[in-house]
Parts: structure tokens; sequence; C-alpha cells
């Protein structure tokens, strides 16, 4: 095993196996003893210093404990006739974090609008947590899963390759990391203040505590069922802050991008070149649809069902409801000019009866 590239998790996985020979009580109990040893060993380590040239291999040091705690030398075990089971309580709890932080990043996409769903994510956490919360801190059967085992392989490429400068580089930004993190959260439990209160308060705290969690869940193994989650939580707010800002710009694009609002009439006055007002006037489009404008006309009285005259025929009469009658009656400004002819001008609006130019288009007293 090679313990200078797999870091503290597989020292401890060898001490293990070097100590399988004993009840897995005692195993358990030396493994707890020296695993915050070792992990806060790991801490004081220098640049290119590793923990087998602290300790010493971990086969060697297991025999040191094994030693000094009065244990007869290591015989070999003999082989397991049983299978394993295969949902373990290490494994139930591993997986639930999995679960549990997969969940809280589609939760966190949309927990602006509904803070509620981060119940679900915190029952899982709560529940896989509880299983190995006495195992320790550093969780040794957790990390001695073989699903672990990949992923530690994969995440610790060999030494001098693009990907371990990469993972390096990327290790050295976990203290920037967690504060970036602590700063989506808050400015979600922001987002938050005015909607609610309750959703507010929890990603409030979520965002305190992760500032400590980060430097803990190096020590404490524990914390990972907090420090993972909160990560994932903020990166879903990030997706969801994001989506939330392109939607209101690509609005606000839209709406400095419409065309003029068009202007909608009630009624529409034709001139003829002489300026004469024309009465009569139908109007289709270039489909031969009637150009109707919004208002309706109908009967003096008010009671007719039928439109008085048809929708696109202009001008549309001025009804007089005080005397019953309805007028066609001219607009009070002037004839638009014409090149070809002096304009007349046309007649203004009295009072009760039309000028000689402008005929009534029909009488229809209702009294």
């Amino acid at each position: 095993m090679n313990t200078q590239a797999l870091g503290v998790e597989y020292y401890l996985a060898g001490m293990r196996a070097a100590l399988d020979d004993l009840p897995p009580a005692e195993v358990a109990e030396i493994m707890e003893d020296v695993s915050a040893h070792v992990a806060e060993l790991s801490t004081e380590l220098g640049e290119n210093e590793t923990l087998e040239q602290r300790l010493g291999p971990p086969e060697q040091y297991a025999q040191e404990l094994r030693q000094a705690a009065g244990y007869p030398p290591r015989t070999e075990r003999l082989p397991v006739t049983t299978k394993k089971g295969l949902l373990t309580r290490p494994r139930i709890a591993a997986w639930g974090l999995a679960a549990a932080t997969g969940v809280t990043l589609l939760a966190g996409a949309v927990v602006l609008r509904e803070p509620a769903i981060l119940l679900l994510p915190a029952v899982i956490l709560v529940l896989s947590l509880a299983l190995v919360n006495d195992r320790g801190a550093a969780q040794a059967e957790i990390m001695d899963l073989p699903e672990t085992r990949r992923i530690q392989q994969w995440l610790t490429p060999e030494a001098g390759t693009p990907a371990e400068r990469a993972i390096t580089y990327l290790k050295t930004l976990q203290p920037a990391w967690w504060l970036v993190r602590a700063g989506l959260l808050g400015l979600g439990a922001v987002l938050l203040a005015g909607r609610d209160i309750l959703g507010f308060l929890c990603i409030a705290a979520v965002a305190v505590v992760s500032v400590f969690a980060g430097p803990r869940a190096k020590v404490d193994r524990r914390w990972l069922w907090f420090s993972l989650p909160a990560s994932a939580l903020a990166v879903g707010l990030l997706f969801q802050v994001v989506d939330v800002t392109a939607s209101n710009l690509a609005y606000n694009n839209r709406s400095y991008q419409q065309g003029p609002v068009m202007e909608t009439y009630q009624n529409i006055y034709a001139y003829d070149e002489n300026g004469k007002l024309l009465t009569n006037v139908l109007l289709y489009d270039q489909d031969g649809n009637p150009i109707n404008a919004p208002r309706g006309y109908y009967g003096c009285g008010g009671g007719d069902p039928e439109p008085m005259i048809p929708a696109n025929r202009y001008p549309r009469p001025k009804i007089d409801y005080e005397n019953g009658v309805c007028y066609t009656v001219a607009p009070s400004m002037s004839a638009p000019s014409s090149t070809s002819s002096t304009p007349s001008e046309p007649p203004s609006s009295s009072g009760s009866a039309p000028s000689s130019s402008v005929a009534p288009t029909s009488v229809s007293p209702s009294k």
C-alpha cells in the first residue's frame, strides 16, 4: 500500500488491516484512540514529510500499539466462509451522505421558491450520521469501504501528473472556498429574509456553521455530514441566482427592444385632395379585412343590439344623446394642406346641427 500517496485514510486502513486478527471490539477501541492522533499529526507534517517518515509503516506502528496494549503477536485469521452483509451500518451511512448531498444540490436550485424542501436532505443526513456517530472521529470503517477506496484512488493520481498538480492546487483553494460558500449561503438567506423568516434563519445558521465545519472536517470526519451538503447547497443557490439574474436581464432586453406602441383610434376622418371631408368611407386592409376602430357605436337610445352603421365606415357619427340624433361631425382641427389646390376650410363642429358640407349619416331618435 502506497501510504505516502494515499494519506491519512490509507495509513489508518493499513493499521486496521494489521490488527484484524484481534476481536472487532478491541480493534475499534485501538483505532478510536489512535485515529485522532494520526489525523492531528498529519496537519503538523512538513511540506515533503509523510506519516511513514514520522511514525513508520502502518504495520510497524500497529505492532507497537499491539505490544503496548499487551496483545499477543499477530496470527493469521482463518478464512471467512460466510459472506459479509451488503447493507452494513458504515455503508448505509456513506450512501446516505452521498444521497443527501445530491438531494441538497437539487434543493438548492429551488430553495428560494420553496425553503421547506431542505427538510428532506436534513432528515437523510441525521439518520445516516446517527449510524456511525459512535465510530469515532476518523470514521475508519467508512474509509475502508471498497467504494470509498476507489474514490480516494481517483482523487489521488500519480505524483507529477497534470491531474495530481490540478488536485493539489484545488486543495490549496479550500480555505477560500469555505469563505465563498459562506457568502453564497448568506446571500440566499438575505434573499429569503423578506418572504420566509424560518428559511432565512435556517440558511443563515448553515452559513455561520459552515465557516467552522470546513477545517474541522479534515480532523473529524463526522463534520463531512455537514460540510459536503453545505457546499452542495451553496452551489445550488449559485445556479438559482444565475438563472434568475439571466431571466431578468433577458426580460429587460426584450422590454427595451419592443417596437413603438401603436395608437388606437376612435374615429377616422378622410379628406380629398381639395380638403373636403369624405363621408361613408369604408376602410379595408391588404387582406380585405375591415379596419375597425375599437369603440362600437350603437343606436342613439342604447337599446339597439345591432350596430347603427358598419364598423369600418368612417367618419363614425357623434351621438347626441340629449336630442336623440346621430351626427357625423367634422374634427375641430384644420384639414391637411394640398399642393395641387387650396383646400377649403372644413366646417367645424357646431352645437346641434351639422354644416352643409357634412351631411348627417342617419337620424334615429329614440324618443
